[in-house]
This record gives C-alpha cells, structure tokens and sequence, in this order.
C-alpha cells in the first residue's frame, strides 16, 4: 500500500461550494432589535388584556388538533381560569367535552382529568355543604 492520497480514493474527494468562497456580507441583526417606527407603532395598538373568566368563549370549535401545543395550552388555560374563578360546573363540562376526545397527549389527558375530578369533588362539597345548611 502506498500513502500516496491521489491512489486512496476516501482522500480524492473533491469538494466545491460556491458558499463558501463568497463570504456573508449581510448585516446581522440583533435577535431584539425593533426600530423605532415599528416600537411606535406597537405603542399605538398595544392594549392591557384583562381576563375576566371570559378565556372559553375564545376558544377554537373541537376537535383540538392534539400536538398544537399553542391550542391545547389554550384549552388548559380556559379551564384553569373557570376553576380558578370557582365556576366548576362549566369546568367540568368544558374539561368532558375535552375528553371526548381520544388522540390527546397523554400529559394533557392527565392534567385536563385531574381538572375534571377537582371539579367534580367540588361541587359535590359544594352540594353536601348546601344541604347541611338547610
């Protein structure tokens, strides 16, 4: 054998890329910039948004596409925030209507169950705690 690269053909690869003999000559932009004008703009448009319980009446019609993470964290909020504003029964059903569905992510399908079942318990408190007053 002879160490000779031109007779070792892994060696004789020959390798030609216009890319790389024309160096980059545009302008890199910082990731957070924004100009003035576009700042401005965004200044002029720009509201605070306030929820108010309101985040399920939004909501895109089922079925949810289940490796939408933006979608699927929108059906999460708007049951967290009828939970949050103790409106349970809607939760639940909200959270059965979910459900129904059966090509959800399983850590979805976990925590939108846990919401049904905490719903569930409490408006059977709420209920026992009704009839004991009576």
């Amino acid at each position: 054998m002879s160490d000779s690269t031109e007779e070792n053909p892994l060696f004789a690869i020959e390798y030609d890329s216009s890319d790389e003999s024309t160096p980059d000559t545009t302008e890199k932009v910082p990731r957070d910039f924004q100009s003035e004008e576009n700042f401005q703009a965004v200044k002029r448009e720009w509201k605070a948004r306030s929820e108010s319980g309101e985040i399920h009446k939004t909501l895109p019609p089922l079925p949810l596409n289940p490796r939408s993470k933006p979608q699927t964290a929108q059906f999460l909020y708007a049951i967290e925030e009828l939970y949050f504003y103790r409106r349970f029964e809607e939760a639940r059903k909200l959270s059965e209507r979910i459900l129904e569905q059966d090509d959800l992510m399983e850590d979805f399908r976990a925590v939108v169950e846990k919401y049904e079942r905490r719903c569930g318990e409490r408006l059977k408190a709420r209920k026992e705690k009704g009839e004991e007053e009576k």
